[in-house]
């Protein structure tokens, strides 16, 4: 293609996209938006609407430290911290673990992480102007901004593995609270500030409603079951392109007609002089310059781009060029945009180009299959499912189909396993991803409505799980890994997935053990340190000893789940036993557990394996050591590192568990 194509190509994407963006940021506005983004929004306008809120005398007065610091700190919208801030706070009223005296305004953890109900557990600043720095801060880091972790921040989670995993409002859920409706619900309250300063009518902020809100497949954002009614969010419309009409052009003719000079062509009248312009002098048409030359590949005429051959004829229909296709409707102009062709639905972007895969059009994604067609329903692109509606938007939330509903995140892939919706949680089959209603599942009653209930008696028995979180921070340090400038450790993750299955273990009835707590910073050798974590599992005769690990290996490419068990008998050291109960038990633990985790999050399932491992060889009781993923691959270690991702490891492990032990 010529190089005046590229160039008026830049040109015309400019012009398109400044027409595009009184569209782009309404939607943004009542949809999703950027953590780092511009507001209209005045801090005083945010004390008036907390203020209607109800909130306390020290929470109103919060809104100018948000708007003070934030340029200083990553340029994070402050309306978008400040609301975020009153859910965290309740308006400044807290009533949870914490209080006002901890000038904590978003909930933040010390750097040793911890439970949710634990006090000790969260940061205490000594004014709020830290805290409000430090909420800036933490936000900037998972938006990915330049610079940062900084130095000199006042955040203590300043984790370089988190940095850039969150660029809009709704990506939080799942991240920032294990809820996944998290982010949805700030963005609620964002919309909520945005009609009380008067910016955005009552009737855009309406996201049942509008055309771009992940709230609009089936759910109300903040209730505690998924509603009975599934809107559908509307599209772009597709246009068709000009067909092809009848040409009652007679053409030209001349004596002379076409002659070859200079390396051109040219069209000559009987009286010798050069014919300019468009022409049809044998059922074709062919445009000539000002020169008289004739046009010859891409052109740029009036504005519109055509396409000639190596003839001169006139282009139309499909056409590739530079391994790219493109499209050239009946008056010869090349379109762009969405496009229902023959039948079929297409984007070409502002060059022209067809597009293939995923496509975010108006803030709505849609997908087009390798020949460039829109695909809808159930699609599984990458190894997970995501469903497309009959206009090819790609559903988010809650959705209903003939009467079964599923789960999407916020990132289109159908959840599967215990999920927490709102104040309830659910169980979603792990194959299909159907709610699962008027059943019992691991022990917990399932209703009609397909919330969990209470939990069967004697499901748990008091059983106890030791949980080891592979690794420490001296002889036995595991593995790392840096990929694209960022440093995984085997160590920490281990420990980010154990606090997370404690949790749900616990919530299940179990007692868990954990043979290391975050705070900890053993640094033993490995002998001492394996049979530390062995002697803690034998000593309090625990029903099932889980390891938690992540894999490595030289090949970038190695990837998936593998769970091991051992067949051996113990060293001597440990008494020599072995028992055929124990190994059944074993390995039906590591089958389940890889099956479960790669039915949850789309891993590939290395299977159960018998790896003679100390932990797993030494221990009286069934036990297993799981590796959630490689931290040398560079996608399963962003997945690994991703706190949303290890709660559905988190989620998957601990179901596994409860249909055995």
């Amino acid at each position: 293609m010529k190089a005046i194509k590229r160039s008026t190509t830049l040109f015309f994407a400019f012009v398109i996209v400044l027409i595009l963006i009184p569209i782009t940021s309404v939607k943004a506005a009542i949809t999703d938006i950027k953590i780092v983004s511009e507001t209209k929004v005045t801090a005083k306008q945010a004390e008036q609407w907390a203020k209607s809120k109800g909130a306390t005398d020290a929470f109103i007065n919060l809104a100018k430290l948000y708007w003070k610091y934030s340029p200083e700190h990553g340029n994070v919208n402050p309306a978008v911290a400040y609301v975020q801030a009153a859910k965290e706070t309740g308006y400044g009223k807290f009533g949870g673990v914490i209080n006002e005296s901890y000038h904590n305004p978003c909930g933040l953890k010390i750097s040793a992480g911890g439970l949710d109900n634990d006090p000790n557990a969260h940061q205490k600043f000594n004014t709020w102007d830290e805290g409000v720095q430090a909420h800036l801060d933490h936000l900037a880091l998972y938006a990915g901004v330049d610079g940062y972790p900084r130095s000199d921040s006042y955040d203590p989670r300043d984790f370089i593995t988190i940095k850039g995993t969150v660029v809009t409002v709704n990506a939080l859920g799942g991240k920032w609270a294990p809820s996944l409706t998290y982010g949805e619900e700030v963005n609620q309250l964002y919309n909520d500030l945005l009609v009380s300063a008067g910016i955005v009518s009552k009737s855009d902020n309406d996201t049942s409603k509008n055309s771009g809100s992940d709230n609009d497949s089936g759910k109300t954002v903040g209730t505690d079951k998924p509603q009975t009614n599934t809107t559908v969010p509307s599209g772009m419309e597709a246009t068709k392109p000009i067909p092809a009409s009848p040409d009652g052009s007679k053409g030209i003719s001349s004596s002379i007609g076409w002659r070859f000079g200079n390396g051109n062509w040219y069209y000559y009248n009987s009286d010798g002089s050069k014919v300019t312009g468009w022409i049809k002098p044998d059922g074709n048409w062919y445009y000539l310059y000002s020169d008289g030359s004739m046009a010859k590949g891409w052109s740029l005429l009036r504005g519109k781009w055509y396409y000639f051959k190596s003839s001169g004829a006139m282009q139309l229909g499909w056409i590739k060029d530079s391994n790219k296709w493109y499209y050239l409707q009946g008056d010869g102009s090349m379109i762009t945009g969405f496009n229902l062709i023959d039948g079929r639905k297409y984007f070409l972007d502002s060059s022209g180009a067809m597009k293939t895969g995923w496509v975010s059009i108006s803030g709505q994604w849609y997908y087009f299959n390798s020949d460039g067609s829109m695909l809808t329903g159930w699609i599984k692109p990458d190894g997970s499912w995501y469903y497309l509606y009959s206009n090819g938007v790609m559903a988010t939330n809650w959705l209903q189909l003939n009467g079964t509903w599923y789960y999407l995140r916020s990132n289109g892939t159908m959840a599967t396993g215990w999920i927490l919706s709102g104040n309830a949680y659910y169980y979603l089959l792990p194959v299909s991803g159907a709610m699962a209603k008027n059943t019992v599942i691991n022990g917990w009653q399932i209703g009609e409505d397909g919330k969990r209930g209470d939990r069967m008696p004697g499901s748990t028995n008091g059983k106890v799980i030791v949980i080891d979180p592979g690794h420490n921070f001296g002889g036995d340090d595991g593995a790392y890994s840096t990929n694209n400038g960022i440093t995984y450790s085997e160590r920490d993750l281990n420990m980010q997935v154990a606090d997370k299955l404690k949790e749900k273990l616990e919530a299940n009835g179990y007692t868990v053990i954990m043979t290391r707590k975050s705070s900890d910073r053993e640094v033993l050798e490995v002998n001492q340190s394996l049979t530390n974590r062995v002697n803690i599992a034998n000593n309090s005769k625990a029903d099932l000893f889980i390891s938690l690990h992540h894999n490595s290996a030289d090949a970038e490419s190695a990837r998936g789940v593998e769970v091991y068990y051992s067949s051996k008998s113990q060293d001597e050291s440990f008494g020599g036993g072995y028992s055929y109960d124990r190994l059944s038990k074993s390995m039906n633990v590591a089958s389940s557990i890889a099956s479960s985790l790669t039915n949850s999050t789309g891993a590939i399932n290395r299977g159960a394996k018998d790896g003679n491992l100390f932990v797993c060889r030494n221990t009286t009781m069934p036990a297993v050591l799981v590796e959630l993923g490689f931290i040398t691959n560079t996608d399963e270690a962003k997945k690994c590192a991703d706190s949303s991702y290890q709660d559905v490891e988190a989620t998957a492990i601990a179901n596994a568990v409860s249909t055995i032990i």
